[in-house]
Order: structure tokens, then C-alpha cells, then sequence
């Protein structure tokens, strides 16, 4: 490939204009100040190159600006104040006239030659513009796991207090497209295209792997983003963004490619000093890093709340579809192919996350139309040899060789203090890096610092570099294996999520280089290894890159094979690294009889997209002999997925399962195709269905299945929209006879569904606990109530919610009376003002109740007097809670009536708005029930 060299805008500071005389020599030296910094004459060796426009496979350019240790805005500061008005005035003009001109300049850049993206990182004529080949991206907001709709709703994040949230964290692998995204923010604002944009006056956007810790905005401005000649003065710059913070976005491109790795937060620069508040606050700033180093920017030292998470999840199924027909535009044929190729492997599916991989899967595609590779190391091992071949570099020996030399390069920079992600022509050997250049794999700039410019060597993508790096490293290991060790160790002590790809990379196709580094993270993170720790996460993706033929060493694998396995939101990389490391010891100590596998007692899954994953996973399940518990909550399931974990089940034999929670997956109209396993399930005792969008016709099908389950104690059933269907399925729960508890809680059940539930309850032996809560069951509780006088062990009634009214709670407490192990009953949530004198006799007859939940009741404090009195005689009561009912200014009403209430352990007024007087009636007439033991919660809010 023809060497690239492009001219970096850079300052001259000698061209610009000069300020108009002023009427004194004060007022010339501070219009000076706004124009020149003191320290324009510095220059340095640093390479740094110009903004290029993103995309997933774009090459990143490493700037290096100038840094200025007392930035001109301190100057402006102090001579602005001595001005009179009318020379403040001056300057203001000044500063805004600087703005409308890199204003101008800006967008200029931004919709012209930054609008243009590689398709190819190799090919420098290969250019389509943003808007052909951009493809949105899933955005994920962190803690709330919320879908955002486009960036905008990024901007627009406020704090409970309604103030706009100004910093955003986006963090996302290598790939995903988080400079592809700044790129797209910055177009749309140049073109106006976006709404929420329009309040910013300046949008800079700059490339982290050219800053230091010390780097100055404005310089930075001048050095990646402004053209050499331009007239802007810097300090009349400054001084707009100084004086008006709230009009300006920051673009912070890749925080993990900092070129400071430790950092000290007394050498900060104005951008550090910006994302740690001490400057610029109002500031708008996005700031984008991998995900091994979210911890590092997220500190004391630089980002704090309130901020907002988050994550770039690169492409879903939709938007992999999208960009592939973008890249074979005119090739239809090509793209269907490509996209079934995906489409029927899982492992594809998994890498097309990334807009990067996608891209290579896109380039080699285009080659040969036949197959791809499946793991990242082989498919970035592919388009290294598609980049030198194409330049007709065929000779495998030498591509091996050209990438060991620029991978001895490589790895120094990636290991460096500072993190080299640009090098000097001196830093190659003269035929390596004709050959380098000429394939692609690097590209030469012409760059500048200040008023000086050299040439640099970059890497056309950081993760090339990371490429590189490890294949000389694999040949290390053959050359010096003492070397390798004390690189590998070099890297663990440093932090190995730092160096994610190049461990996976080096792993690729290598056994040794696996087996090596597996040992190593056996020695050095044994007590972090777990499915959900990112070591433990990136060392099953090292040993899924290696596709090793052997198994891990013994003490790692028992790291994650534990009695209880537990697996919390893995992304489809990480869930496709646990697969294998599955597979394989299911596979490969089958003929031993799973020893590891059979010490699995419970596997709880949870929170993770298992679509595409199920059947080898029910396939491991079938190789754990004695699990009892499986937990797979919120897993995007559907109705065949289920059938495959179900006819897996049921293979499993001793002890056999006794715990099954399937809860939050979306198995609707589907239960006809999976629900028949369940009867096999005959040790089965807890079963949680809740919020999987079933109906009516799905409960029949699941209670017919589990009636012949002699051991099923607790079915719970919440969260299914079941109104108007109970005639439908509960004459099957009859059959049920071992079942201890039942929770139809948020059901839309209606009265009548109650009433052919408690119909049909009633002859249970063993029914222990019923939870109804938030059904709407107002006035409906004479339909039902006498049935509830059969449950002979029931102990436990959640009514919470139901819109109940007084009547009602007097006919519940008149049904439940008799019943002799009737302990515990809750009513919260249900607006009882004024209705405590219809229904508190009858409650003074529950002798064995022991908890009373009344919050949210609405209840006044005449309700509390009546309440109190009722409940005296009751020998077993030990807790009460009144939270969230307005009782402020009422304690002295009832604070007698509560004191009688001696074997009361808890009491909740959480939320009663109690005032201090009331405060000081509770502790002064309560003070002997205290010294027994009682906990009042008189907090203002319910946490």
C-alpha cells in the first residue's frame, strides 16, 4: 500500500491577527493573552496524527498535542479583572468572535473530509461517507439495563433533582463501534441533524491515544482538530469556553489508549481536570474506554457521580443484517450468503457482535464466499494474510516473519509507561516496515506538535497492534521460553484485564501459549477465578482462543466448578467462552464419570441472553448427574428453548432435580410443547413461573403435568395476566397434594377467579402460605371468603394491593378466626381510612397471628387508636407495620393503645411523617417495650 502522509492542522501562532490598540499597555499585554500562550515554542518528538472520521475497522490515529502546564486561561483570568467594562466588553467580543470561527471550521471538518470513513482500514481509496455505511448500535444503559433509543437519550439523562447528567462513561470491547458512534455525533452536529445537539455551540472530539494526563483542551483543539493556518486565537478560545462551559460537548475517544498510564492527579491537564469536575463545570463530556478500565476512570481521581453508564453492545441480529447489505451494496448474492453463513453458527453469531469482526468476516467473504473462521484469533489471523496477499505478499514464512518484527514493536509500545500506540520509522527494521506499509497492516502520516512535524507509524487499529504483539510472543515462547515467562508475568502484575486481546490473541491456535498462561492465572488470580469475574471471564476466553485439545489444569477448573455455579449478565462473548469451557469438561471426563460435573449441585443463570446457547447447555446440564437446583431467570427464552431444557431434565438421575425457576421468560402460548417433561420432574418441590406472559391455557397444561408430582411444595405463578380464566385450570390444582404454597400475586385475577381458586384449595393438607396480592378483589370478598375457612393449615395470607375495603377486611378477618396455625397476614397497599372501627374486633380474634402488615392503608390516627386496642390481646403478636400511612401530629392519640401491645417486637413508621412531638410521645411511652427488645423504624422515607 502507497504510504499515507497528510498534513496535521496545526497552529502558527505568527499568523494571527492582531488585537486593535487598546488605551493602555495593560490592555495590549491581555489581548496578547488571549491570543498566544506562554508556551508556544515548545515542541516535542511525540508523534501524534490527524483525525480521521470513525468506523469499527477505521484506522486510529495517535495524537500527541502540546501540553500546557499553566494554560492561558489563568492569564485572561487575572487581567480580564483589571479591565474596565467597556474593555471587557472587548474581550468578550473577542471570544465570541473565536467561537463563531471554530464554529465554522468545525462543522466545515466534521461534514467534509471527517465525514468520510475506510470501509477498508488497508485500502486508502477505499472511502464511502458516514451515512452509507453507518449502522446504529445497541446502547445499554448500565444499571438499569435499559435499551436506549439513539444517543440523544444519553444527553438528555437528569438527576433525581431534574439537573442534566454532563459526564456519560461509553464503555465497549474492542470493535464494538464506540468511535464510529463519536464520529456520528459529530457529523449529525454539523449538519444540524440532531435536536438535541443544536444547544451545543463548539463540539470537539478528540483522540485519547495522542493525550498525556497533562494535555490542555485548547491545545489539543489546535492540534488535532483546527487547520495550521487558521486565525482562531487560542486564548480568546479559551476564554468562551471558560465563560460558557454549558454550550460546548467533548468527545473523549478512547480513555484506555491514554498515553499516561499511571496517572497523578497533581500533573492533571485541563480534559483530566474536566472530567473531575475542577474545571469547566457545565461542561458536556462523553467519554468512551474499554471495559478494563472503566475501574480506572470511574475513581476519586477523575470520574464521579452523577454520571451516566453506558455500554456499546455493538450489533444485534437486525443491525448485522443492515451493515452487510451496506458492504455488499450491489452484491446481493453475497450478503444472503454471508448471512446464513452467520446465521447457522453460534459461534459467528456471537462474533458478529463486534462491527469490526463483521468487517473481516465482510472482507474475507468477498475473497473466497466459502467459510470463516470461528474464533477472533483465527479470523483476524485470516485478514492479516488477505492484507498481504492481496499485495501479493504470498509467502507465508514472510508474513511470519514481517508480523514477529512489527510485533517486537508492538508489544514494547503496549507495555511502555505510557502506552505507545505510535511509533518512529527508527523503531522498524527499513525492509520490515516496507513491507508493513506496503501491505496496510501499518500506515505513515506526516504528523505535527506545536510548529514542528515528523513522520509516525501507527498500527491501523489498536487491536492489530494487540495482534501483532502476540505473535511475537508465541514465538517467544519457542525462542526464549524464560522471556515469555517474564513478559507474562510482567503483563499478570500489571493488570491482565489491561491486556485482554493480546492474551486472547496469543492464546489463538497455540496450545503451549495456552496451557502457559491458563497456569498463570491459576498462580496468580486462584481466588478471583469465577463465571462472573472479568479474570475469570478472560481466562475462559484464552482457553476458548486456543481450542485446546486438553483440559485446563486441574486447580483452575475447580475455580469454577464449585457446588453452586452462579452466572450473572455475561454478554454472548463471554456466555460463548463458558459454553465451550462446559463442553469441554463434560466431553472430556465422561468416561470418568464427570468428576468435576457431578460435584454441581445448583446452576442459576440469570439476566443473560441464552438464545442460541440452550441446547448445549441442556447438553452440559445432562453431564452434572446430581444437580438439584436450576435457576433460569430473565434468559430471553422462548417456548422451543424450554422443550430442549425440559427433555434434558428429565434424563438426570440421582439425586434427581427438586428445584426449577424459569421466572421472567417470555414462554407464552407455548406450554403444549414443553410442559409434559415437567411430569417426569418426579423429585420436583419448588417451581417458579413468574412473569412468563402464560395464560390461561398454558396453567391448565402446567397443572395437568405436575399432578402426579408426589413432592411439589411450592408453585409460584405470579406476574401471568390470568384474569377470567381460573375455570380453566384450578380444579387441577386439587390434585396438588403436597403443595405448601401458592403465589398468584399480580395475576388481574377478579373475584370470581378467587372464588374457583379457594374452591378448589380448600381440601389441601399442606397449603401453608396463599399470596393474592394486587389482584383487584374490591368488594368482592363475600364470593370467597367462607372457603377460606377450610384451609385448616393455612398460616400465611398476602392480600397487599387488592383494593380492599373495609367490609372486605372484615370478612377476610371473620373467615380466618377459627383457623388455629393462622400466623401472619398482610394488607398494605389497600386504602382503609376511617374503616378501622368496622373490621378491629374481628381481628382481636386472630389469637395466634404474629405479624400485621397495615402500610399504605391511608390509615389515620383514629384508625391506629382503634387498631392498637384490638390487637392488645393478642399473646403472639411481634410485629406491625404502619409504613407510609400520614400519622404526623397523631401519636399522642394512640402512643397508650401501642404500649399495651408487650410482646411486640418490630414496629415500622417508616414514611408516617411523624413529627418530632410525635417522636417524643412514641420513645417516652414505648421505653419499656425497648428495654424488651422492641425495634421501632421511624424513618422519614420507605427505603
Amino acid at each position: 500500500m502507497a504510504e499515507q502522509e497528510e498534513m496535521m492542522p496545526t497552529q502558527d501562532a505568527e499568523r494571527q491577527g492582531q488585537v486593535a490598540d487598546g488605551d493602555c499597555a495593560e490592555t495590549q499585554d491581555q489581548a496578547l493573552a488571549l491570543r498566544r500562550p506562554g508556551n508556544q515554542d515548545q515542541t516535542t518528538d511525540d508523534a501524534h496524527a490527524s483525525h480521521h472520521s470513525g468506523h469499527p475497522s477505521v484506522d486510529i490515529s495517535e495524537n500527541s498535542p502540546s501540553t500546557s502546564q499553566q494554560p492561558p486561561t489563568r492569564h485572561v483570568a487575572s487581567g480580564a479583572q483589571d479591565c474596565s467594562t467597556p474593555k471587557q466588553t472587548k474581550f468578550d467580543n473577542l471570544a465570541q468572535e473565536a467561537a463563531d470561527c471554530c464554529e465554522d471550521a468545525l462543522k466545515s471538518y466534521y461534514r467534509g473530509k471527517g465525514s468520510f470513513v475506510k470501509v477498508l482500514p488497508w485500502e486508502g481509496d477505499d472511502r464511502k461517507h458516514i451515512t452509507e455505511i453507518y449502522t446504529k448500535l445497541q446502547l445499554i444503559l448500565g444499571k438499569d439495563r435499559v435499551m436506549l433509543a439513539s444517543y440523544d437519550d444519553i444527553l438528555q439523562r437528569k438527576t433525581k433533582e431534574g439537573d442534566l447528567i454532563l459526564i456519560a462513561v461509553l464503555t465497549g470491547l474492542a470493535g464494538r463501534g464506540k468511535t464510529t458512534l463519536f464520529d456520528k455525533i459529530s457529523y449529525d452536529w454539523a449538519v444540524g441533524s440532531s435536536q438535541v445537539l443544536r444547544k451545543y455551540k463548539l463540539v470537539f472530539l478528540l483522540k485519547m491515544h495522542a493525550l498525556e494526563q497533562s494535555s490542555d483542551l485548547v491545545d489539543s483543539v489546535f492540534d488535532q482538530l483546527l487547520a495550521k493556518d487558521t486565525s482562531i486565537g487560542r486564548g480568546a478560545l479559551d476564554m468562551f469556553i471558560k465563560k460558557s462551559p454549558g454550550k460546548v460537548l467533548v468527545l473523549l475517544d478512547g480513555f484506555d489508549e491514554l498515553m499516561t498510564t499511571s496517572l497523578c492527579e497533581s500533573s492533571f491537564g485541563s480534559i483530566l481536570e474536566i472530567l473531575n469536575g475542577k474545571m469547566l463545570r457545565g461542561c458536556t463530556v462523553l467519554v468512551s474506554t474499554r471495559p478494563s478500565h472503566f475501574d480506572r476512570l470511574v475513581s476519586e481521581e477523575l470520574v464521579q457521580d452523577p454520571f451516566t453508564h453506558v455500554e456499546v453492545m455493538g450489533f444485534s441480529r437486525e443491525d448485522v443484517t443492515e451493515y452487510v447489505n451496506k458492504f455488499f451494496t450491489g452484491e446481493p448474492g453475497k450478503a444472503k450468503g454471508l448471512l446464513e453463513t452467520i446465521g447457522s453458527s453460534g459461534l459467528l453469531s456471537t462474533l458478529a457482535a463486534s462491527p469490526m469482526l463483521v468487517l473481516l468476516m465482510c472482507v474475507l467473504w468477498r475473497k473466497d464466499g466459502s467459510s470463516l473462521q470461528e474464533t477472533m484469533s483465527s479470523l483476524y489471523g485470516d485478514g492479516v494474510s488477505y492484507i498481504f496477499k492481496r499485495r501479493r505478499l504470498d509467502s507465508q514464512d514472510e508474513i511470519s516473519k514481517v508480523m514477529i518484527e512489527i510485533g517486537k514493536v508492538a508489544l514494547h509500545g503496549l507495555l511502555s509507561p505510557d502506552q505507545s500506540l505510535s511509533f518512529k520509522e527508527s523503531d522498524f527494521e527499513p525492509s520490515v516496515l516496507d513491507l508493513a506499509l506496503k501491505a496496510g497492516i501499518l500506515t505513515r502520516q506526516r504528523v505535527r506538535k506545536g510548529l514542528q512535524s515528523h513522520n509516525c507509524v501507527q498500527f491501523m487499529h489498536k487491536t492489530f497492534q494487540e495482534f501483532s504483539a502476540a505473535a511475537y510472543l508465541q514465538s517467544l515462547l519457542e525462542a526464549d521460553s524464560e522471556e515469555f515467562q517474564k513478559i507474562l508475568n510482567e503483563i499478570m502484575s500489571t493488570g491482565a484485564g489491561r491486556f485482554e486481546y493480546l492474551l486472547r490473541f496469543c492464546c489463538g491456535a497455540s496450545e503451549a501459549c495456552t496451557n502457559k498462561i491458563l497456569k498463570v492465572f491459576q498462580v496468580r488470580c486462584q481466588e478471583e477465578l469465577s463465571f462472573n469475574s472479568m479474570v475469570g471471564q478472560l481466562a475462559l476466553h484464552c482457553f476458548f482462543e486456543g481450542q485446546s485439545k486438553r483440559l485446563p489444569p486441574e486447580g483452575f477448573i475447580h475455580s469454577f466448578i464449585t457446588d453452586e455455579i452462579y452466572i450473572h449478565r455475561l454478554d454472548r462473548d463471554c456466555l460463548n467462552s463458558v459454553r465451550y469451557f462446559l463442553k469441554c469438561v463434560a466431553d472430556q471426563t465422561k468416561d470418568s464419570a464427570n468428576a468435576y460435573l457431578a460435584r454441581v449441585k445448583k446452576l442459576a443463570v440469570s439476566s443473560c441472553n441464552l438464545t442460541g446457547f440452550v441446547k448445549e447447555l441442556a447438553h452440559n446440564k445432562c453431564a452434572i448427574t446430581n444437580l438439584n437446583a436450576v435457576d433460569v431467570t430473565s434468559c430471553f427464552l422462548t417456548g422451543s428453548n424450554m422443550a430442549d431444557i425440559a427433555e434434558s431434565l428429565k434424563d438426570l438421575h440421582v439425586p434427581s432435580l427438586g428445584e426449577l425457576n424459569l421466572s421472567q421468560n417470555d414462554l407464552g402460548q407455548t406450554a403444549a410443547s414443553w410442559c409434559m417433561h415437567l411430569k417426569r420432574l418426579k423429585s420436583l418441590t419448588k417451581l417458579d413461573l413468574c412473569g412468563c406472559s402464560l395464560n390461561g391455557q398454558d396453567i391448565k397444561r402446567v397443572a395437568e403435568s405436575l399432578g402426579d408430582l408426589p413432592n411439589l411444595g411450592e408453585l409460584k405463578l405470579s406476574g401471568n395476566n390470568l384474569g377470567g380464566t381460573a375455570a380453566l385450570w384450578c380444579m387441577h390444582l386439587k390434585h396438588l397434594k403436597s403443595l405448601t404454597k401458592l403465589s398468584l400475586r399480580s395475576c388481574s385475577l377478579n373475584g370470581q377467579d378467587i372464588k374457583h381458586v379457594a374452591e378448589s384449595l380448600r381440601d389441601l393438607p399442606n397449603l401453608v402460605a396463599m399470596n393474592v396480592s394486587v389482584n383487584n378483589l374490591g368488594g368482592t370478598v363475600a364470593l370467597w371468603c367462607m372457603h377460606l375457612k377450610q384451609f385448616k393449615s393455612l398460616a400465611k395470607l398476602g392480600l397487599d394491593g387488592c383494593s380492599l375495603n373495609g367490609l372486605d377486611i372484615k370478612h377476610v378477618a371473620e373467615s380466618l378466626r377459627d383457623l388455629l396455625n393462622f400466623s401472619e397476614l398482610y394488607l398494605s397497599g389497600n386504602k382503609l381510612v376511617g374503616t378501622s372501627a368496622l373490621w378491629c374486633m374481628e381481628a382481636k380474634q386472630l389469637k395466634s397471628l404474629t405479624k400485621l402488615h397495615l402500610g399504605e392503608c391511608s390509615l389515620n390516627g383514629q384508625d391506629i387508636k382503634h387498631v392498637a386496642e384490638s390487637l392488645r390481646d393478642l399473646p403472639n403478636l411481634a410485629e406491625l407495620s404502619l409504613h407510609r400511612n400520614n400519622l404526623g401530629g397523631t401519636a399522642a392519640l394512640w402512643r397508650m393503645e401501642v404500649k399495651q401491645l408487650l410482646h411486640l417486637q418490630t414496629l415500622c413508621l417508616t414514611g408516617c411523617q411523624l413529627t418530632n412531638e410525635d417522636m417524643k410521645h412514641i420513645n417516652e411511652s414505648l421505653s419499656d417495650l425497648r428495654k424488651n427488645g422492641l425495634k421501632i423504624d421511624m424513618l422519614p422515607v420507605w427505603y
